[in-house]
Order: C-alpha cells, then structure tokens, then sequence
C-alpha cells in the first residue's frame, strides 16, 4: 500500500504524490520501487493518478489520521484478499524505498517498521492483518491515530536498515531539493 492521503501542509497544501521528483510523478516513482517486490499494489488515498492501481479513501467508519488508510487497506484485504496475512506499506513521498524492504519486513512473522540509527520509520512497515484488527478495533473512533502510536501499541519489533537516505521522507520544498540533488549524485 502506497500511503497518499495526507494534506501536504508543509509543502503548501500540494498533493505529494502529483509533485514531480526531477520530472517523474512520486507516485509512479513509489510504484515503480515496490512493483519488483510484491504481487500487488494499492493507494492509500482519494484517487488512482491515472495508475489505474486501486485507490481506496479513507472509511468514515475508522480512525482518522495516518492510520484511516491501514484501516481502510484492512477492510479491503478482508473483502478481497482473505488469504493476505498482512501488507506492506510505503508512503508516496519516500522515493528511496529499499529494493528488500517487503523481503526484509515480512519475513519477522509480526508486525515490524523500518528503523535507521536516526530513528524508527513507521509509514516503512509491514503490518500483519490480526494484530491490526485488533489494535484498530480497540482504538477510539473518531480520533486521530499515528503510525508510531499504532505500532507500538501493537508491539511492532523493528527492523535495522544502515541507508538513512532510503528513508527519506519529502515533506517540504528543501526535502525535495535535496531528494534532487541525490539523484543526480
């Protein structure tokens, strides 16, 4: 699941996954990265951008806040995909994502965000579906809820990555620059 749905307030209200990373949209760009390593992809967010991927909005029936789209990922899993045990997220402004981050994550049987030595990255995580469930069923309705908060409540073990870039996460116009400026080396 590609996360697509904040408001961008730092980067003046723009939908992030529109901004162009030296002239390619980063919701391809998130697309492309996680395509090789898992059978499908779904946004987090009100619409596709044209991908033709599948969009699902947040529920008025769940949290609200970061964890509305793992909420509605969970309803769509378990109407449409009952076999998944769990799902991978990524969000559309961290251009770097790891080529091993699916492998690495799921592999720990349990929910688990990516960590760096400066620091946890929970919008990198893999979350298994029951522990979800349960977490989100035990949350208060209506409220806002961070992935941090979400993890651990769930007890999300955490995995060590050594490439701080990977994780970088674009947020404001100097984010994006300096996300230009490692690409071009």
């Amino acid at each position: 699941m590609i996360l697509s749905g904040g408001g961008g307030r730092r980067m003046g209200g723009a939908d992030k996954g529109a901004l162009k990373l030296l002239g390619e949209r980063m919701i391809d760009r998130a697309a492309a990265r996680l395509t090789p390593q898992v059978d499908r992809i779904l946004i987090s967010g009100p619409h596709d951008y044209g991908t033709g991927l599948t969009a699902l909005p947040d529920l008025e029936d769940g949290p609200l806040g970061p964890a509305a789209g793992l909420w509605a990922a969970l309803k769509w899993i378990e109407e449409n995909a009952p076999q998944a045990d769990g799902f991978l997220t990524a969000p559309a402004d961290g251009p770097f994502a790891p080529d091993d981050l699916f492998k690495r994550l799921s592999a720990q049987g349990k929910c688990v965000i990516a960590a760096t030595a400066g620091g946890v990255h929970p919008t990198f995580a893999w979350w298994r579906n029951d522990a979800l469930r349960a977490a989100l069923d035990a949350a208060p309705k209506g409220e806002g809820l961070s992935l941090k908060a979400l993890a651990a409540e769930i007890g999300a073990r955490r995995v060590l990555f050594a490439d701080e870039k990977a994780f970088l996460n674009i947020n404001t116009p100097e984010d994006l620059k300096r996300a230009e400026d490692q690409l071009r080396g």
